[in-house]
């Protein structure tokens, strides 16, 4: 990848320190989503930055002791109220937070836990205490898993019993995290969720997006009106780090959406969906930045960044989300994400 000559690097990791300062989570430099239940919400906000923090430390060792505190605000934003209100408040839901279902919440959690063991040896606090429940990282683990191996889908529910491929994306990872930190063998499902990605929800990639990106409620087969080429470099990015020689045949079917001007390059939004929060072009295309990291293809990494580092220095507007998916997709070496999870430091 190139050098960044004009620190936008930088100014991003200031950015994102200055949303986790040590007195907690700086809410008024989020983006105020409409809704928590959807895809600009608060979770994304921290899981993803995190995320980048994990990549960093990975990369420059040296970096723990700085990184540790920011993961630690992260971690207590994620477990705060804030982040899995949604679930009663929106969603009307009466089970626990991370009782059953709610992936989109309860994976990216046991996600964040699990990089933090792996990290630190040891877990950010001994039990995750979220909306009456206290378990540890494996018991939170175990119970997803257990409702993969009994879903008619392969795949753990997010919303009305319908799973999703960006949520499940992190369950394959948190499985294959789990068995190399605590010995288990919960990755011996995934593929049984990739079966159902791919003898259900692919779609045509040369006419539209790549993925039906959810199922019907209780059922591998896909609810057809959820399509989006933003769910698709999301999905593809994250599965890249559990299933990469797929995601690479995936993502050369369909790199065509991408929009090249000759210098920079970009994933076109509506403005309809990024009305709705479905995407943005900015979230996509950083999306994209990330899977161009991992499967190291220089040229398409530095073109989206021609796109991207301008923004990057004066702020996304979905911020700080997209400033850790731009770290996040600069901190990546090839394959480093699917190291990070499946290999030790």
């Amino acid at each position: 990848m190139k050098e960044l000559t004009l620190s936008s690097l930088d100014v991003v990791w200031e950015r994102l320190r200055g949303s986790y300062p040590p007195e907690g989570p700086d809410w008024g430099r989020f983006f105020s989503a409409r809704w928590e239940r959807a895809n600009f919400a608060s979770r994304y906000h921290l899981v993803y930055p995190g995320l980048a923090c994990y990549a960093r430390i990975r990369r420059h060792p040296e970096t723990a002791a700085e990184m540790r505190p920011l993961l630690d605000v992260i971690y207590q934003g994620l477990i705060s109220e804030q982040c899995w209100a949604f679930w009663h408040a929106e969603m009307e839901e009466t089970s626990g937070a991370i009782a059953e279902r709610n992936l989109t919440y309860a994976g990216r959690l046991a996600m964040f836990v699990g990089l933090y063991i792996d990290a630190f040896g040891e877990p950010p606090a001994a039990t995750v205490d979220v909306d009456g429940d206290s378990i540890t990282y494996s018991e939170l683990s175990a119970r997803l898993w257990q409702q993969m191996t009994e879903s008619p889908s392969c795949g753990v529910s997010c919303y009305h019993h319908e799973a999703m491929v960006m949520c499940n994306a992190v369950l394959l990872i948190n499985n294959l995290l789990h068995d190399r930190l605590f010995g288990t063998s919960y990755a011996a499902s995934n593929d049984q969720w990739l079966h159902t990605v791919r003898d259900h929800l692919v779609a045509d990639p040369s006419t539209g997006p790549l993925f039906f990106y959810g199922t019907v409620a209780d059922s591998p087969e896909p609810n057809t009106e959820k399509v989006s080429l933003g769910m698709d470099a999301w999905a593809l990015a994250l599965m890249s780090a559990t299933a990469p020689a797929e995601v690479a045949g995936w993502f050369d079917s369909w790199r065509h959406h991408l929009q090249d001007d000759g210098d920079a390059i970009w994933v076109p939004i509506s403005e309809g969906q990024e009305r709705i929060e479905d995407s943005t072009t900015e979230l996509a295309t950083a999306w994209v930045l990330v899977l161009a990291a991992e499967l190291g293809d220089t040229d398409l990494h530095d073109r989206i960044d021609n796109h991207l580092a301008p923004r990057a220095v004066t702020g996304f507007r979905v911020d700080p989300y997209i400033s850790g998916l731009y770290a996040l997709g600069h901190e990546l070496q090839p394959g480093g994400l699917r190291r990070l999870v499946t290999e030790p430091a």
